[in-house]
């Protein structure tokens, strides 16, 4: 087991506006990030202005509520997705069921 990611539920919290690295796993050409990118950064989506791309997913930093609208600029790009979540460390805290 090389390429274990440790993910959790996202859990969304009263405080919308907290930023956390969010990594969306797509069907898609590592040249479309930038065009994706762009968008996402022209609705004013993002925290930081920045992407961290993989071989099928990027990675940005954003507040919560901003998934549902990058979901929409993927599917209107005709971009298949697989998964959204944010990988399980600082970033979320763990919490008794």
């Amino acid at each position: 087991m090389k390429n274990v990611s440790l993910i959790k539920k996202i859990e969304y919290e009263e405080d919308l506006s907290k930023t956390y690295p969010v990594t969306f796993v797509l069907d898609f050409d590592r040249s479309m990030a930038k065009e994706i990118f762009n968008e996402i950064k022209d609705q004013s989506l993002l925290a930081h202005n920045k992407i961290n791309v993989g071989n099928n997913s990027f990675t940005v930093e954003i507040p919560l509520k901003s998934i549902g609208q990058i979901t929409k600029i993927l599917l209107k790009n005709d971009l298949g997705f697989y998964g959204v979540y944010v990988l399980y460390d600082n970033f979320l805290e763990m919490k008794e069921v």
